[in-house]
């Protein structure tokens, strides 16, 4: 089964199926026809934006009644897993049946947890979202305690025995992966009655995401003055376009506020991650693991030598990269030191430009017209508001930040805070990569194996954002607007490589502190990220005196080894798109097979066939000399 909550079965393509008619249906709409006109505020009502921006969830359910409903029918419907118990050896027809089952009443939890979430992030001051959410949480664990019987049973079997079920064909061939990788993880599970009681926690272990998300809307910001010196809402939302801003007086006011307002709340952020972090080491230890960095990664079979490789490789290329560029940054600022606030402001401020959401939907097809017509007839179709896949515009109440959802069977649902920034049009084409990744995946797989772990979906979206970037850089009009792009390569690779690789460390760091009997306090988590901060930015970066806070400011760190995730993807991203751009023979298939491919086969072997292999350090270098070519080039075009 799937990680977490994500985790069902449906006949492919089940005739009659309502969820698939969702997949299944004509794409035919035209991106762009009849959209209302509308400028986004960070601030707005949710009730002010038009309609036609928000998101249809009812392909998943039609209203909170029959949310509710389902919801109750469901866990009447726990109880059918019982006779499974104690039989899952006598045969292979009666194994099949009992996960074609098991997996049915999993689809259907991830529908409801979808749909609540889904509810919630639109606006968390509802309190009866977040209600459902906690309902939906308790199903969750209702659910892992009635089939925890089911690996320890299927353990005891002669793994022998287990294969052979699976080579009889019939409707057990689809399970020959979740059966290789079950057998792959069988030092780790526990016994019948250990699983139970560790199911049982779910409520706890998932108590600190619940605590932060609280914790994140309870905190108010103080209001801050913008570029015409009016005043004007902080909120985590609006936060990025005040440190981007061209006004080093608008960025440092906000930078400056926006972090110590996190200071001033920092018990209670360290207490909710400090939580997170114990419960992800106890279920380490109950499953026989020497780390919790270590029983992350083997979900998915990554060895931990691919973390230590990225990290000791970055290091080894700091003082000519990023060092580098943040005296290459100084030096077209005109600063000797640059701070926090300098790191996002662009550098070339005459290629900056306001891009509408229709003129993003253009880009973004545009950008991707490589991967052919089919891929290109999905994009359309979600692309376009109207179809309901997409919500895109911030509200009060809304959640920050980005994400795609999928549930098998129907078309995922893309989440934005669209501003109308060129970085906005980044995350739409990035959260739309894990869309299109999403729907080749279901389509072209049982559900067992239509999910990609994380450590193969962010290849899917960092692709997307260097074909993007590519594709701008080829129609670049003057040597501004290249260089504008060009330094947003920087910022690309800079962002999501080594700021993730430094999240990495700093995430390993605290999980170190915690299992060699330190304790995580605020001050002691401020101490760790300020001396990661100094290492990374180097000898020309000046560390602000509550910059060190910005570690309450990410969410990821509650996803328990996450964020590498991020630098592998872009790394594999650009090696992918490369291929592609020089026409290689296959590369275009061999991508598109690697979307279909989904969850079938262990991610470091799927990625092989794709032509990546991360086992070694030659991806990792190549972003790494890529980065200083392209600051090679900014010098040449900036040299007088």
């Amino acid at each position: 089964m799937h990680a977490g909550i994500d985790c069902g079965r449906c006949s492919l393509f089940a005739a009659g199926c309502a969820l698939c008619a969702g997949l299944l249906a004509p794409i035919d709409a035209q991106a762009g026809s009849g959209w209302p006109k509308y400028a986004p505020k960070a601030d707005a009502r949710r009730s002010d934006i038009p309609a036609t921006y928000k998101w249809n969830l009812g392909h998943w359910f039609k209203s909170p009644q029959a949310w509710d409903e389902a919801r109750k029918a469901l866990g009447a419907r726990l109880k059918e897993v019982e006779p499974c118990k104690g039989t899952l050896a006598r045969d292979a027809a009666r194994l099949g049946k009992c996960l074609d089952l098991v997996y049915g009443l999993s689809l259907e939890i991830e529908r409801l947890a979808a749909w609540a979430r889904a509810d919630y992030s639109t606006d968390r001051t509802r309190p009866e979202a977040k209600v459902r959410t906690d309902q939906i949480q308790a199903l969750v664990t209702r659910f892992h305690g009635a089939v925890a019987f089911l690996e320890p049973e299927l353990l005891a079997m002669d793994p022998d025995v287990l294969r052979s079920y699976v080579g009889s064909g019939g409707t057990m061939a689809k399970y020959a992966h979740y059966v290789d990788d079950l057998i792959r993880r069988r030092p780790h599970v526990l016994t019948l009655g250990q699983e139970k009681i560790l199911a049982l926690t779910g409520d706890l272990r998932a108590g600190p995401n619940f605590m932060v998300n609280a914790l994140e809307e309870d905190v108010k910001f103080p209001d801050v003055h913008d570029e015409k010196g009016a005043e004007t809402t902080l909120t985590r939302s609006s936060f990025p376009k005040f440190r981007a801003s061209a006004d080093r007086a608008v960025r440092k006011e906000a930078v400056e506020a926006f972090f110590k307002t996190l200071r001033a709340y920092g018990r209670s952020f360290a207490a909710s991650l400090d939580m997170a972090v114990k419960g992800n080491i106890m279920v380490a230890k109950a499953r026989g693991y020497g780390s919790a960095i270590e029983a992350s990664l083997n979900r998915n079979a990554i060895p931990v030598s691919v973390y230590d490789t990225l990290v000791r490789t970055t290091h080894e290329y700091l003082p000519k990269t990023l060092h580098r560029y943040i005296k290459l940054r100084g030096r077209l600022l005109g600063y000797d030191k640059v701070h926090y606030y300098d790191l996002y402001t662009p550098l070339f401020e005459s290629a900056s430009r306001k891009v509408p959401y229709p003129e993003a939907v253009k880009m973004v097809e545009e950008a991707t017209s490589r991967l052919g017509p089919d891929y290109a007839k999905v994009l359309k179709r979600g692309l376009d508001p109207k179809n309901g896949w997409v919500d895109v515009f911030p509200n009060q109440g809304k959640r920050s930040g980005a994400y795609c959802n999928g549930v098998y069977g129907a078309h995922p649902i893309v989440f934005l805070n669209y501003m109308g920034e060129l970085e906005d049009v980044f995350t739409v084409i990035h959260e739309f990569g894990h869309a299109l990744h999403f729907h080749l995946a279901f389509a072209n797989q049982e559900y067992v194996n239509s999910e990609s772990p994380i450590f193969l979906a962010e290849i899917a979206s960092t692709f997307n954002e260097t074909m993007l970037l590519d594709y701008l850089l080829k129609t670049a009009g003057t040597k501004e607007e290249k260089l504008f792009l060009l330094n947003k390569r920087l910022e690309n690779i800079r962002t999501t490589v080594f700021r993730q690789v430094m999240f990495a460390e700093f995430e390993r760091a605290i999980y170190h502190e915690v299992e060699s009997g330190g304790a995580l306090t605020a001050e002691r988590m401020a101490a760790i990220y300020g001396d990661l901060i100094r290492e990374y930015y180097g000898p020309d970066f000046a560390v602000g005196a509550d910059d060190a806070m910005e570690w309450a400011y990410i969410p990821h760190f509650y996803y328990n080894f996450y964020v590498y995730q991020y630098a592998t993807g872009l790394m594999s991203a650009i090696a992918l798109v490369d291929k592609v751009k020089k026409g290689e023979a296959g590369a275009v298939e061999r991508y598109l097979d690697f979307l279909k491919a989904g969850g079938s086969d262990y991610p470091v072997a799927t990625l092989q066939r794709a032509g990546v292999d991360l086992t070694r350090p030659d991806a990792m270098k190549a972003t790494y000399d890529l980065f200083i070519t392209t600051m090679d080039e900014i010098d040449r075009l900036t040299a007088k």
